[in-house]
């Protein structure tokens, strides 16, 4: 009989920690040695990030590289910008495995050069975290991540629902055409500016005509 209570205990108290399953040789041979990069910007209090991304904390900026340590089925540890973050797949399993999950939040392009292509209005916007009307669905998850998948099963959606703390979310709406109509919820990562278009480069000035010579008197 205390057997048997002190297996429940123990199971109960691995169940309220939280405890991270052993490592997966699968994942960490597919994960290990290779060049990646955060996708998006991503947050963290402690060294532990989890799916819901929560807004406030540290930011660890899109296109840091890292570095692999170890991978379960539920975690992948990795260093970036010289630290040690352990990030745990937590809400999201019932919509997607681990490896879809790392195959987009660590990618193998840097999305750097992408979002130099941006306006600087979007540019600024995603560097500093923000959400802004008139952005794409791609600025926005470079800005604040991926939504967690149990609230937002589908970046298709035309709503996604973020947490901006562990009690706050937010909701970022969009139009027909792709781009944020709204941001629901406050606090929310918003300064409540639509974006704008950089203006076209002027035309170059046309090329001046050689002035015509004099005749002289013969």
């Amino acid at each position: 009989m205390k057997r048997t209570m002190c297996a429940v205990v123990v199971t109960a108290l691995a169940a309220v920690s939280g405890c991270h399953k052993g490592p997966s040789p699968e994942l960490m041979s597919r994960y290990q040695g290779r060049g990646l990069f955060t996708c998006c910007n991503l947050h963290y209090e402690t060294d532990q990030i989890n799916d819901a991304n929560y807004y406030v904390g540290t930011t660890l900026a899109f296109g840091t590289p890292v570095a692999i340590e170890s991978v379960s089925s539920d975690s992948v540890t990795f260093t970036g910008d010289g630290k040690k973050l352990t990030l745990e797949h937590r809400y999201g399993r019932d919509q997607e495995s681990m490896q879809q999950y790392l195959d987009k939040v660590l990618v193998t392009a840097d999305p750097k050069p992408r979002v130099a292509s941006f306006s600087h209005s979007a540019q600024a916007a995603i560097k500093e975290g923000r959400v802004e009307r008139g952005m794409t669905r791609e600025q926005v998850l470079l800005a604040v991540g991926y939504p967690a998948t149990h609230k937002t099963p589908s970046t298709a959606a035309s709503e996604w629902t973020y947490w901006y703390n562990r009690w706050v979310t937010y909701k970022v709406v969009f139009d027909d055409a792709g781009k944020v109509s709204t941001v629901v919820g406050r606090p929310a990562p918003t300064y409540d500016q639509p974006i704008q278009e950089d203006a076209p480069p002027p035309p170059p000035p046309k090329a001046s005509k050689p002035a015509a010579k004099s005749k002289g008197k013969k």
